[in-house]
């Protein structure tokens, strides 16, 4: 089994309150977006993802 089904898995249990509005999507080498979980829309991109998942941690807020 891929290391990532599990993952998908255990995120289906969680409910819509729990789950982040914001997700961070690989868009190439060492490039990432931050995204709209519902709508898939892009609201920023950084190149580090430390930096990529902080951004979306403030977009939660």
């Amino acid at each position: 089994m891929h290391e990532n089904t599990e993952t998908r898995r255990e995120a289906r249990n969680i409910s819509d309150r729990e789950m982040p509005r914001y997700i961070v999507i690989p868009a190439g080498n060492a490039f990432y977006h931050i995204a709209e979980r519902d709508t898939g829309r892009v609201r920023g991109f950084r190149q580090c993802h430390k930096q990529a998942c902080a951004l979306a941690r403030h977009f939660e807020r």
